[in-house]
């Protein structure tokens, strides 16, 4: 009910999602000590917390250059082969304000849907500078 009543009544429902999946992101993540450095694995430890937390059975995998976190689990996932745009909009900002309020050198690239009929692949991404 709720993803259609956001489907049928915000103008762009997935840049809506994903902007309410960063703040809740931000707000769930666990923040490190201001003077504590976060380098990627560390990033991607805290981000899989989070989602595993969430119930989405994190695996991380990938290269250093091209990380990818599988979502072996997705606790919306009928939802989601239904309103795609809003409820993987919101998972996608999930983990884009986690990355950024733990202060990781990662951002999250893209979210991969459904790969399989339960796998999502997260593509994250370095980012050039570091964040503060």
């Amino acid at each position: 009910m709720l993803t259609g009543l956001i489907a049928e009544n915000v103008a762009d429902p997935g840049k809506a999602a994903e902007s309410a999946g960063e703040a809740w992101g931000r707000y769930l993540a666990d923040r490190p000590p201001p003077t504590r450095r976060v380098d990627e694995a560390e990033g991607i430890r805290r981000l899989s917390t989070v989602l595993s937390d969430a119930g989405f059975a994190p695996d991380p995998s990938g290269s250093p250059e091209q990380p990818v976190i599988r979502l072996r689990h997705c606790p919306f996932r009928e939802i989601a082969e239904e309103r795609r745009d809003v409820v993987c909009g919101l998972h996608l900002g999930l983990m884009r304000g986690v990355l950024e309020e733990v202060r990781a050198p990662l951002t999250a690239e893209r979210l991969e849907a459904f790969v399989e009929p339960s796998l999502c692949l997260a593509h994250l991404k370095p980012v050039g500078k570091r964040r503060r």
